[in-house]
């Protein structure tokens, strides 16, 4: 029995390491693929501190991490000793709402907090940016609080009471006799609970997702937007460090407790000198102020002399310097030094959409698409362009001006464009049943399919298979498409946006639905998969668009940005990397030739005769598009 129980103990320990040590060995590796070691380098972590961006980001997560944590840890165990004190069963009613925040789901508590903080924000305080770095902060000291209290009040309860009653004897008023008395008992707890605030608010995605403003941006929201791409090396480095600095602070936690019981077991009592007190009580002083100044800066001091400005795009929709490819963010920066540009990212035009109608943000570019742009228009979202800042939009392409969407061409300018098809697995999908849409709903290929996470390109798939309008209003018709889709729900293996890019290309499913751009970056990380268009039956013909939204508070320098876009140069660099058509004259004369000249990113004039694009439906319309595919999902 011993035996099986080490054996059993040895296999957790190791279902729990074994993917940390793979990631701290790739942290070494010459190469990008984890599953081969070619040498030992320290590259990696050369390339993650010569990333300013990368490090600020870490920089937010750690400061955020620490401010709330010694924020919960002093409140929470201030909480934990008055909790202690009440009479047994109020102190378990009480607990038990503490620990409500805990086993409450964490989007509900992001859903909560965000809807709170933008209601105090706009509606009472009038403030038009209500999400910034002050509401991510009380977040995380909220959700922090619980962790801290529950490991706080064990020691407390194991604590001898006569303790803090003989030091009251002694002359010491009840404050004094917590600092000399409970708090040395209780320490191993409030470390622990310290510890444990530290870890959760660093780790945090779910609930800072909603409550983070375009302004203040920490690691793991940042890193949701790195799936279209395969992961650097670089922050393999990164999630080494960290792991290492969480393992040594548990370490120390476990050494301070033996510690603590070894003096407790010898009766051993220690006497602090006074000097050893001053100089822990200036060194805990300059930490704190250390932090505050960090804040300050972070917050104030880097940026008082530029312009920020918040642009918000498609997840990694943008050259970002790797892979050879130039980093345009920072070529803009470059060119207008007295504008910083704070980038953040959503995986769907309704994604962003809630942002924008939540209220509670400040961005001042944002690329949605084609008929997400005419419902932004008609609900007055949008502010008109000054042309006369965008002098480059003469090199916009006639076909791409007086759009059904923008008419007058008054609120936006062509980003990208691309096409919506399916692609495939060569290895495990029969040539033969690479036909139309029919293929996403071949129940040979059951628990191998995938589908968008989002209504409007998931009605649209089954609108193309079924022959019907893609941008019909007849509920009937509607109603039809959607019991199309419940006919393919029990073949599909998951709704997905940017988690197809792992799904598909490590041929953990075989077929899916999406959008040819970002086809062909998977097609380049996995040479088994094709793309097509079902033309015979249509497909999607979509424009990405440059706008900026009523929110915005830097109008003009927006406009540069846009403008900046439109040169040829700087937007075939840009192609070169999201791999999709350039709507700018000139563009393809900079782009990569194979690129330039693939049929997946331009298809001929021929096929793109049979797409179609998505107009803006009646809000009724898509209400019940929305219903419809709710009901399909949760089936």
């Amino acid at each position: 029995m011993k035996k099986t129980n080490r054996v059993l103990t040895v296999l957790i320990f190791l279902f729990l390491y074994v993917p940390m040590l793979v990631l701290i060995v790739g942290s070494f590796n010459t190469g990008k693929n984890l599953s081969v070691f070619e040498g030992f380098t320290l590259q990696q972590y050369g390339e993650l501190f010569k990333d300013e961006d990368l490090l600020r980001l870490l920089g937010n997560s750690l400061l955020i991490s620490i401010i709330s944590t010694l924020t919960a840890t002093a409140f929470g165990t201030f909480a934990a000793v008055g909790i202690h004190s009440l009479k047994p069963k109020m102190r378990k009613v009480v607990m038990s709402l503490t620990n409500i925040p805990m086993t409450n789901p964490d989007i509900v508590t992001g859903i909560s907090l965000s809807l709170l903080f933008v209601f105090l924000g706009t509606n009472m305080l009038g403030q038009k940016d209500s999400l910034n770095f002050w509401t991510l902060l009380i977040a995380h000291i909220t959700f922090s609080l619980p962790y801290v209290i529950l490991n706080v009040m064990p020691k407390l309860q194991q604590m001898n009471p006569a303790l803090q009653d003989a030091a009251m004897d002694l002359g010491c008023t009840p404050l004094q006799s917590f600092f000399k008395v409970t708090i040395h008992e209780i320490m191993p707890g409030v470390i622990s609970g310290a510890i444990m605030a530290f870890t959760m608010s660093l780790d945090d995605f779910v609930i800072s997702y909603f409550v983070t403003g375009s302004g203040f941006i920490t690691l793991p929201v940042e890193i949701y937007s790195y799936t279209k791409k395969p992961i650097h090396p670089k922050i393999y480095a990164m999630f080494t460090l960290l792991f290492l600095l969480i393992f040594a602070l548990m370490v120390a936690m476990n050494l301070l407790q033996i510690r603590g019981e070894r003096k407790k077991e010898e009766k051993r009592v220690k006497v602090e000198s006074k000097a050893v007190r001053v100089i822990r009580r200036v060194c805990a002083g300059v930490c704190v102020v250390a932090i505050l100044l960090g804040c300050g800066y972070l917050i104030f001091g880097t940026r008082q002399n530029k312009v920020t400005l918040n642009v918000m795009n498609w997840g990694q929709n943008i050259a970002d310097g790797s892979d050879g490819t130039v980093d345009i963010v920072a070529a803009f920066e470059e060119a207008y030094p007295n504008i910083d540009v704070n980038y953040s990212t959503y995986d769907s035009n309704e994604a962003l959409y809630s942002k924008l109608a939540g209220g509670g943000l400040t961005v001042d570019v944002i690329i949605p698409s084609d008929y997400m742009i005419a419902r932004l228009i008609q609900e007055n979202m949008l502010l008109e362009l000054d042309f006369d800042n965008i002098p480059n939009y003469a090199n916009v392409q006639e076909n791409f001006k007086n759009t059904a969407y923008d008419p007058e061409n008054r609120y936006s300018v062509p980003y990208t464009w691309g096409t919506v098809g399916i692609i495939y697995n060569t290895k495990y999908v029969d040539e033969a049943d690479v036909t139309g849409w029919e293929l996403l709903w071949n129940e040979k290929y059951q628990d191998k399919i995938l589908m968008f996470d989002n209504s409007r390109d998931a009605f649209g798939v089954a609108q193309y298979k079924l022959g019907i309008d893609v941008n019909t209003t007849d509920k009937a018709l509607l109603q039809q498409c959607a019991d199309e889709l419940a006919k393919q729900r029990p073949v599909v293996r998951q709704y997905v946006m940017d988690q197809i890019y792992a799904a598909m290309e490590g041929e953990n499913a075989y077929v899916a639905a999406y959008y040819a751009g970002d086809c062909m970056m998977m097609m380049e990380n996995n040479p088994n998969l094709q793309f097509y268009l079902p033309e015979d039956q249509g497909f999607n013909l979509f424009i990405d668009a440059m706008c900026v939204p009523t929110c915005a508070e830097n109008k003009k320098e927006a406009e540069l940005f846009i403008d900046f876009m439109c040169r040829p140069e700087i937007s075939g660099a840009n192609m070169d990397y999201i791999c999709y058509g350039s709507p700018i004259e000139g563009a393809r004369d900079h782009m990569d030739e194979a690129l330039a000249n693939n049929p997946v990113v331009y298809p001929s004039d021929e096929v793109l005769a049979n797409g179609t694009s998505y107009a803006f439906l009646p809000e009724e319309i898509t209400r019940y598009v929305e219903n419809l595919f709710m009901q399909v999902r949760i089936q």
